[in-house]
């Protein structure tokens, strides 16, 4: 410890000891940065809140970015930004809108300003349902040890990013066009931060998973990125498509005193309005808790001149319209902790769901608009009879109900990208499930009631990638090999396309639908690579729940 103590030290009085990094963006300006500590203990350069489009307010607001202008003098680029957004996580008593409407800021992390360096980069897009969360969250210590640039960053999120009016006027996703103009402005400038430009890679989790995988899919993202790593979401998970965006444009507008006939003085008020009202208007979409957890979100813009996504991602896929670099996906073994943890941890919410079964199962499960409304009881009930049969649900039944909402929120709409994807590209596609239950979660209610262990929650993954302050990964023994484990996981596939681990991996086949080969991370010494029978995928399909290919199939209209 004291020898560990002392490195600390010395590495304090050096940083102090040097000037802060200042390098030129070719045609912006000067930024000045500082300096991080790696896992390792080596020094890497800092550069936080550095601007890659001008600011999405006034009469920018609901427009697609447009790129920063030039600045003068030096910017300093050591601040952390967020995104203006309603966050569920509020403590008691404090304000539940936080961030700002001026927030397009990335964050560049980089062991070496050698412009000759040619590191790989990877570019990561924050999770949050498109609703919450920031790009600085997320630390590079673990992962730049192995040599790479690392870059995260803020997009518009919730209304502000994500309303749309189903037409020209505001199209929707431009927090997407957000991502696109990130990930050119690092493509343009990743050489400056001794990056290659020609081998970057997008990973992201949960909405950030989802958003890694519509870049395969939007034409506007071609040739930005080499690989791709989606966890926990892609564009097939139900709560990723926005279901009547107009509807839900012309509520907000309503509740803020804004026109809603004419579609144009409709936003033109709402520019008006102050941000902050605009996004406290969120807990209007959310009857229940924060459920659903993801009203505002992606949408198929076909009605946009420029679109990105110009149709179905279950279409585009099928129709093999999308770009074939190798991609790797993946889930944890209870994904569905996230919501269902906080139900967990106070269960008057769990009676609340048992005795409002058939009102609220709908919102938990992101089929309230799906599924026509006259089958939604018989649905409801279906769904309980087949997970919890007569049982009542408590604590003691809550390992039966977690599987309801790991499978329909996340573990189902993964695992069929995963195979369409493997079957319309050349390139591979790779699939690993993390099941490990280290020393702390995300969600910690389950381990804060009884000490239960219910599996790795949703993004369970992500902090034994990038240092997380809130969770602590690197507490005990395990933990710490099981974040050697995911970096070398990560990082080789980051270099070469194909994950190193100490088990041969197959690809995700590309001929067989009725397995997916992943591989199951249980700890740090037990790997395997497994055959999983797609069984769940059955008695969801056997739903009238209209999405993904139920759009274009004439549906019976009994159960």
């Amino acid at each position: 410890m004291q020898t560990i103590a002392l490195l600390v030290l010395i590495n304090v009085k050096l940083v102090l000891s040097l000037e802060s990094p200042l390098v030129s963006l070719a045609n912006l300006g000067e930024i000045r940065g500082g300096y991080g500590e790696s896992l390792g203990g080596d020094l890497y350069y800092s550069f936080e809140g550095v601007p890659y489009a001008n600011p999405p307010v006034g009469q920018h607001r609901f427009k697609e970015p447009t790129p920063v202008k030039p600045w003068k003098g030096v910017w300093e680029a050591k601040t952390i930004y967020r995104c203006m957004q309603y966050n569920q996580y509020t403590p008691p008593g404090q304000d539940y809108v936080v961030g700002d409407e001026d927030c397009l800021y990335l964050n560049i992390y980089t062991p070496s300003l050698d412009q000759n360096a040619n590191l790989d980069v990877i570019f990561y897009i924050h999770g949050g349902s498109f609703m919450f969360n920031y790009g600085g969250l997320y630390g590079p210590d673990y992962v730049i040890d192995e040599q790479l640039v690392v870059v995260t960053f803020n997009y518009r999120i919730g209304p502000l990013g994500f309303l749309s009016t189903e037409s020209e006027v505001v199209p929707g996703n431009n927090g997407i066009r957000d991502q696109i103009l990130a990930l050119q402005f690092v493509k343009q400038h990743a050489t400056t931060f001794g990056g290659n430009p020609d081998s970057i890679t997008l990973c992201g989790t949960s909405a950030g998973g989802a958003s890694v995988h519509l870049h395969y899919l939007s034409p506007k993202s071609r040739n930005l990125f080499q690989r791709g790593i989606s966890q926990s979401g892609t564009t097939l998970v139900p709560w990723v498509l926005m279901e009547e965006p107009l509807a839900k444009t012309r509520k907000l507008a309503a509740g803020l005193g804004c026109p809603t006939r004419n579609v144009e003085e409709m936003v033109d008020c709402l520019k008006m309005r102050p941000a902050r009202q605009i996004v406290a208007s969120v807990k209007n979409f959310q009857p229940w808790l924060y459920i659903p957890f993801s009203p505002f979100g992606i949408v198929v813009d076909s009605w946009s001149p420029d679109p990105v996504l110009p149709d179905h991602p279950y279409n585009l896929l099928k129709t093999k319209q999308l770009y074939d670099v190798p991609w790797m996906v993946s889930y944890t073994n209870a994904e569905g902790l996230y919501p269902a943890d906080e139900f967990y941890g106070d269960e008057e919410y769990l009676k609340d769901i048992d005795t409002r079964w058939n009102e609220l199962i709908p919102l938990i499960l992101d089929y309230n608009y799906t599924v026509e409304l006259r089958l939604h009881d018989e649905v409801s009930q279906k769904i309980r009879q087949h997970f919890l049969g007569e049982k009542k649900l408590s604590r003691t039944t809550f390992r039966d109900f977690l599987p309801i909402l790991s499978e329909r929120l996340f573990t189902v709409g993964i695992q069929k990208a995963a195979m369409l994807q493997a079957s319309a590209t050349k390139s591979p596609v790779y699939s690993y499930q993390f099941a490990y239950h280290g020393g702390h979660s995300w969600f910690e209610y389950t381990s804060e009631v009884d000490n239960r262990d219910f599996g790795a929650a949703h993004a369970d993954d992500v902090p034994y990638i990038f240092k997380i302050k809130a969770v602590n990964t690197n507490g005990t023994e395990d933990d710490r090999k099981i974040v050697k484990l995911m970096v070398k996981l990560i990082t080789s596939f980051t270099k070469t396309g194909k994950p190193n681990v100490n088990v041969e991996w197959t690809a995700v086949s590309k001929t067989n639908p009725d397995f997916l080969t992943h591989l199951k991370i249980h700890s740090p010494e037990m790997l395997s690579l497994e055959m999983e029978p797609l069984e769940m995928i059955e008695f969801w399909d056997s739903l009238p729940i209209k999405e993904n290919e139920k759009l274009f199939v004439e549906e019976k209209e009994e159960l």
